[in-house]
């Protein structure tokens, strides 16, 4: 094990961020940050959004708008663009000129070759796949099987015990016990005016039924106990599994229950420390997808390449020329016992980044300390996009949780608890399994839970609010076929209720976005917000304004002949549901790529011509600092 530092406070870690992007402004001889941050956010939404925040990306990046950004949150999907985007910056370090390399010919032809990064890409994958899945099934169940078989056999201990204090007479007892209650339940209610009492019926009732668990355990675990070679028939008794199978059996069979409690005991015990969740789950084949996509085409960035290298030097203010990352995730807390926040089953904005990763509720370990050194790049992203897992946030069902859990169904990550001082080399495992399975996470493990960042926000805004971003464009890729801007819902309801900020639509989202039935296009693409601070927030927020611009997925009606035969429209001939298709179609053939990321830069270049009144050159764009940039976003 090793000792990990006190982690930061919140106030720490924006003051080592503000010194990294005053070294990245005087690296692009930019004037030092004042109060002109500049935020992007790109939203969850898996390859769909990934693949319009790579139009849209593109388009700001040729108008250096991309280079003026101090902050890139991403959240899920979105974050597969910045990790190739932040990849990309890297291997330029903090030269100035990085901003060159991004969204090359060949880097573009590479993702869209990867639209379908989850797809096996031949007959040996397809083996890959199907040989990752039932591996990783199994080898989940050796920790399942071991716990239920030695809590069975403890059961069945504790009820042979008592079993013989009666006399042999455990089952007579139970079932008179229970009828007699029954029979009081169904026929002396009538009674109830002189011997009636619901409250100490349902006790006794409650007492019956606890005493009839043992007996039931019992009898279940003897009939497989007596089966005739379980574990050999499991094992399909070829060659040594039959051994194995059958030295398990005896064990099963023992005619000293203890034996088997104790054998058993010690198999969970030692296979505990072998059952990291991180590994025996499709995470490390859903990170190693995405590494393929979008790390691989950078030379020296892989699934390996740690996420604290991001930046070229060890100290905040070594930092390169690329916009500060944010990759927003979910702290799920969801049990019962921890204090800080009061039993209610919750979640928490948990951010990864090289400088540090954390909460406020847990404060935040350095990315480069002990506990997070360890983090890279790729499995930040597939955190970060992790939507398939038993404890989702808020969104959490219980009984789906313990059979998503049961059945390995999961994409989530156990990262070290920033509040931990101690961290062991070695973790017994289904100390977190059964957490998980019950839905009992919380910060009271040294461990604790990420799961995708759309879980608590999908629009990656809520830091950039947190840091008093000036000019905040949010690019909104989420599904949201009947326009309802849920996600956009969400995040004005945590900015007023968490950081007493208002987020105020000029114009409403739904009366300019959402489009018309009889015209069937969004009038415009964007909404502009002004941000400002409630009656009675915290005084520190005294003076902040912001403006956000709220970029989302919609097609405006094609202004010339040409334009409608461009892949945008093409594709939503034939494809009713575009831009809003479901989520779960991870699979992106060229033409419905095309689509996407023609969609992404279309959004781009129409909103910096509304704003700006004129087709935008770079040769202007260029040159307008963020203050111009902030003026330009102003109201009239």
């Amino acid at each position: 094990m090793w000792n990990a530092p006190e982690p930061s406070d919140l106030t720490t870690v924006l003051e080592d961020e503000k010194a990294a992007i005053r070294a990245r402004r005087a690296k692009l001889d930019l004037p030092p940050p004042d109060d002109d941050l500049i935020g992007i956010a790109l939203s969850g939404g898996g390859i769909r959004s990934a693949t319009v925040c790579l139009g849209v990306l593109e388009v700001l990046n040729n108008h250096c708008l991309l280079e003026k950004a101090d902050y890139l949150s991403s959240v899920s999907g979105g974050g597969y663009t910045a990790g190739y985007v932040h990849a990309t910056l890297k291997k330029h370090g903090s030269d100035p000129a990085a901003f060159a390399s991004l969204f090359s010919g060949d880097d573009i032809a590479h993702l869209r070759n990867y639209g379908s990064y989850l797809a096996p890409r031949g007959v040996f994958d397809y083996l890959k796949l199907a040989g990752a899945y039932l591996y990783s099934f199994f080898m989940n169940l050796v920790w399942v099987i071991s716990l239920f078989v030695t809590l069975g056999a403890a059961v069945n201990c504790l009820f042979r015990g008592i079993d013989c204090l009666l006399g042999g007479h455990y089952g007579e007892f139970l079932l008179c016990a229970a009828i007699l209650v029954f029979a009081v339940h169904f026929f002396l209610h009538v009674f109830r005016w002189c011997c009636w009492s619901s409250r100490l019926l349902y006790a006794v009732e409650g007492v019956v039924f606890a005493l009839a668990l043992p007996y039931a355990a019992s009898r279940i675990y003897g009939a497989y106990a007596s089966a005739d070679g379980v574990f050999t028939r499991i094992l399909m008794g070829c060659g040594c599994t039959e051994t194995i199978g059958s030295r398990l059996d005896s064990l099963l069979a023992c005619g000293n229950c203890w034996n088997t409690v104790l054998g058993f005991l010690a198999i969970l015990i030692v296979t505990g420390f072998f059952a990291n969740p991180n590994i025996l789950t499709f995470h490390r084949f859903y990170r190693d997808a995405l590494a393929a996509a979008y790390l691989s085409l950078v030379r020296g960035v892989d699934r390996t390449f740690r996420l604290f290298t991001l930046n070229p030097g060890t100290t905040a203010q070594e930092w390169g020329a690329a916009p500060y990352p944010l990759i927003n995730t979910c702290l799920n807390l969801l049990g019962r016992s921890d204090e800080k926040f009061a039993g209610t089953s919750t979640c928490e904005h948990f951010i990864l980044s090289p400088l540090y990763c954390g909460s406020k509720l847990t404060g935040y370990a350095p990315g480069a300390g002990p506990s997070y050194t360890s983090m890279t790049l790729a499995t930040a992203m597939a955190v970060s996009g992790a939507a398939v897992n038993p404890d989702m946030g808020y969104k959490t069902n219980r009984f789906l949780a313990f059979a998503m859990t049961i059945l390995n169904l999961r994409l989530g990550y156990w990262a070290p608890n920033p509040t931990a001082r101690i961290v062991p080399r070695l973790t017994w495992w289904p100390w977190y399994h059964i957490a998980e399975l019950l839905s009992r996470t919380d910060t009271n493990r040294r461990r604790v839970l990420l799961s995708d960042g759309g879980h608590v926000e999908n629009l990656g805004v809520f830091e950039l609010l947190r840091r008093r971003c000036r000019l905040i464009l949010a690019v909104d890729s989420g599904a949201d076929p009947d326009y309802c801007f849920a996600d956009l819902q969400e995040l004005i309801i945590q900015a007023r209720n968490m950081l007493g900020l208002a987020i105020t639509f000029r114009a409403r989202p739904e009366d300019v976005i959402r489009p018309e039935a009889s015209y069937g296009y969004s009038r415009d693409q964007f909404a502009i917000a002004d941000i400002s601070a409630l009656p009675g927030a915290d005084p520190s927020l005294a003076g902040y304004h912001g403006i956000l611009i709220y970029l989302k997925s919609s097609l405006k009606a094609p202004q010339t002949v040409k334009k409608s035969a461009e892949p945008s429209y093409l594709y939503k001939t034939w494809h009713t549901a575009f831009p809003h298709e479901s989520t779960a179609d991870q699979f992106f053939d060229e033409p419905q790529w095309a689509a996407y990321y023609t969609l992404g830069k279309h959004m781009a270049e129409d909103l910096l011509h509304d704003v700006l009144g004129k087709v935008p050159n770079p040769a202007d764009t260029c040159n307008m600092t963020g203050k111009q940039w902030l003026e330009a976003f102003a109201p009239t």
